[in-house]
């Protein structure tokens, strides 16, 4: 089979700089083409054409990514030649059921393109809402007509949809590429020097890593730990920049305020190569977040063993089965979140056990390699109707 991966969205990606460990469309198109299939990328060029060779296997087998020319229109990639291109393939997966190409690739190709979706409805997100109703009077009525399959990147996605009447929809999930984060981590660091320090004074250690932004509920996070703090011994280590600025700095003046500077952590940035290392250490990992996609931290946190406690989000909702591989917590519960903290900090053994089955649910089903069965089982699907 011939496959197409085309990201909709805009934003360069440079796949020579080390924050792109995680590219999905790559990570799938390696997970493809190592089944045997032939797989292909579309990235937005700016303004040139190029292609350059990705290996996916260890005899240095590659694929191709395609840099096009394109037009960004409302955040949104409108691809010059992309037509000529996309004929060529058996498949075309197609990034985001909002997007002006996937739409284009809907009118053009319908008996051959599949869109993958994460989004979904959220109070927090009123602007996207108020989009979606846009999107939904101009877009949804041809993927009804054309009955376009869709895969979603979570569970919440899928129903998004299927209210909106589209019946063709799977929940697949996004996956972690091990090639990009298996390898001997990196010990010389000083905050790794740190956390050796905090553990050997008997502190148990909690993990945040992510944007620091109104969407991850970072006060809510530092409300958990200030409570946390009358009962246990522990360190928070805050790993992560991005984020509007004003925000950044209330975030910052909030934790001075409570008088948590003593027991947190905070780096903007860690390189990949020393994060493995930061995940095994810690004895819990923390996502209160509001709205969230697919958060790749707690794909990251599951596979190295670190005990979660998670809202039910987009991508909690798929990976984590509660009290068996990780929690689940409501938003806002203080106290709940209270509890369980201090619950794996108390049970040690439990905790190992819930660890252990956090990394055998990533390790088997959420790696690319894993997840590119089920790729591959809706797009047969696809090519079967068609037929």
């Amino acid at each position: 089979m011939k496959i197409l991966l085309v990201k909709s969205t805009s934003g360069y990606v440079d796949l020579t700089k080390a924050n792109t460990y995680n590219v999905q469309e790559t990570g799938l198109a390696g997970a493809l083409n190592r089944l045997g299939h032939h797989c292909d990328v579309v990235f937005p060029g700016r303004n040139e054409y190029k292609e350059i060779q990705v290996p996916y296997n260890e005899n240095g087998d590659t694929f191709t990514v395609f840099y096009l020319k394109q037009i960004s229109l409302l955040g949104d990639n409108i691809y010059r030649g992309i037509n000529r291109l996309a004929q060529k393939y058996d498949i075309i997966h197609s990034g985001g059921y909002d997007t002006i190409q996937s739409w284009r690739f809907a009118r053009k190709f319908p008996q051959k393109v599949v869109i993958y979706n994460g989004t979904y409805y959220s109070d927090f997100n009123r602007n996207y809402n108020r989009k979606c109703r846009l999107i939904d009077y101009l877009f949804v009525p041809t993927y009804l007509k054309n009955r376009i399959t869709f895969d979603t990147k979570n569970h919440m996605s899928e129903l998004f949809l299927r209210e909106k009447g589209i019946e063709d929809v799977t929940s697949v999930g996004v996956g972690l590429d091990l090639s990009k984060i298996e390898h001997k981590a990196d010990e010389n660091h000083e905050l790794i020097d740190l956390i050796r320090k905090y553990k050997e004074q008997g502190n148990k250690l909690i993990l945040y890593i992510g944007r620091i932004e109104p969407r991850r509920n970072i006060y809510f996070l530092l409300d958990v730990v200030k409570e946390v703090a009358k009962y246990e011994k522990i360190k928070l280590i805050m790993i992560g920049s991005q984020g509007p600025q004003h925000y950044k700095e209330s975030v910052f003046e909030y934790m001075n305020s409570k008088g948590l500077s003593d027991i947190i952590e905070y780096r903007a940035l860690l390189d990949q190569k020393y994060l493995g290392y930061v995940y095994k250490q810690c004895d819990v990992f923390l996502l209160p977040t509001i709205y969230e996609i697919f958060g790749m931290v707690l794909l990251e946190a599951m596979y190295y063993g670190v005990p979660v406690v998670s809202t039910l989000n987009g991508g909690s909702d798929l990976i984590v089965r509660d009290k068996e591989n990780g929690y689940i917590e409501e938003n806002n519960e203080l106290q709940k979140w209270v509890e369980r903290i201090r619950y794996i900090f108390n049970h040690p053994d439990e905790a190992r056990l819930i660890g252990y089955k956090a990394h055998e649910t990533i390790s088997e089903e959420f790696t690319w390699d894993a997840l590119a069965l089920k790729f591959i089982k809706v797009f047969e699907n696809k090519l079967i109707y068609k037929e």
